[in-house]
């Protein structure tokens, strides 16, 4: 079609061709900028610069914190988040039943788990987030006490 040296034909297909190309750019540009606005922004695996605890962000509401009490035992906990992005906030829930029921079960040395369950329960609240990076800053909205993390 190309080698017959048709004008006709090849603006038929050039035409196709911008059609298709601008079609699919503009496919992509709205699935980025649909991702860029819904994604949650502190979504992954994050660690304390200070303690070492891992907290790790899921896309289903969960954040697992995983880390050494003082007694040099492990711990993980388990807890609902939410995240507003308009005022910046990152919320974790405390039912009071999740965070004291994981960590008595792994807590060996302590009988009721309380060494660990006051380190677990200081965690549930509301902080002002801020990311620059691969750094999280969490400030505590109360007291003003702040944790930073590194993306792994």
């Amino acid at each position: 079609m190309i080698q017959k040296n048709s004008e006709e034909k090849r603006n038929t297909l050039w035409r196709a061709v911008m059609s298709v190309s601008s079609v699919l750019i503009v496919i992509i540009a709205v699935f980025f900028i649909i991702r860029l606005f819904t994604g949650n922004p502190i979504e992954g695996t994050w660690v304390s610069e200070d303690s070492g605890v891992t907290l790790e962000i899921g896309g289903d509401g969960k954040a697992t914190v995983t880390g050494t009490d003082e007694n040099g035992e492990e711990f993980s906990v388990t807890a609902d988040f939410t995240v507003d992005k308009d005022i910046k906030t990152f919320t974790i829930y405390d039912d009071g039943t999740e965070l004291s029921r994981e960590v008595t079960d792994e807590s060996e040395s302590a009988a009721d788990g309380t060494g660990i369950f006051v380190d677990a329960e200081s965690l549930a609240g509301t902080y002002d987030y801020s990311v620059e990076q691969d750094r999280l800053t969490l400030t505590e909205r109360e007291y003003g006490d702040w944790m930073v993390f590194e993306r792994r």
